[in-house]
């Protein structure tokens, strides 16, 4: 099955990216709050640029069953982004050409697998900042690694479902690309950041 392939296929980008963003320092409590407003910054910036344009370029039968309104987290960011006092308007453009997959349900599904992979792990993640002693008080800075809840295993299930039963073989390769692209966008962008003193 697909999501099987994608998680053999895309470890290796899943790897470097978790390299890039600060995992050891959020499982160890000693994560700064300027290395999570970075966090929030990378997350924001992907998820303002693809998040509407992938739930759109899919089939809209394929987006009604994957209720992606219910899915859409720039809300949530934003929210971060208001309670750390960071402007979204001073943020910098990307240093690096955005990979946009190519309309078909394939590639969409595959970039998406990424997105929705990433808030897998957010209530583990939040679980270990709210256990920072930086962050006491601050859960409310929180929203995003929090976004789907008591819901997070109910939408993931949906979402490898719906994956699995709508990419045929022939498809496989198209979704495995746009996952690793995808993925190559949140590495080159956590490295814009780190590069850069500007966005410190």
């Amino acid at each position: 099955m697909i999501a099987d392939l994608l998680r053999k296929e895309t470890a290796n980008k899943h790897q470097e990216l978790e390299s890039l963003m600060f995992v050891n320092e959020i499982m160890n409590h000693s994560l700064s709050i300027e290395d999570y407003k970075t966090l929030l910054t990378i997350n924001y910036i992907i998820h303002q640029k693809l998040e509407n344009l992938l739930a759109n370029m899919l089939d809209a039968d394929l987006a009604g069953q994957l209720e992606m309104k219910s899915r859409f987290k720039l809300a949530a960011l934003e929210q971060d982004l208001n309670y750390w006092q960071i402007d979204n308007l001073s943020l910098p453009g990307l240093d690096f050409e955005l990979f946009i997959p190519q309309k078909n349900n394939a590639a969409v599904l595959g970039a998406l697998y990424v997105l929705e992979g990433a808030t897998l792990g957010g209530n583990v993640i939040k679980k270990h900042i709210m256990a920072n002693p930086a962050f006491k008080g601050h859960e409310a800075g929180l929203n995003y690694y929090g976004v789907y809840g008591n819901e997070l295993s109910t939408k993931w299930k949906a979402f490898v479902s719906l994956l699995n039963e709508s990419v045929s073989e022939a498809d496989y390769k198209s979704c495995i690309e746009s996952a690793n692209s995808t993925f190559q966008n949140l590495i080159n962008l956590s490295k814009q950041f780190k590069s850069s003193p500007n966005n410190k």
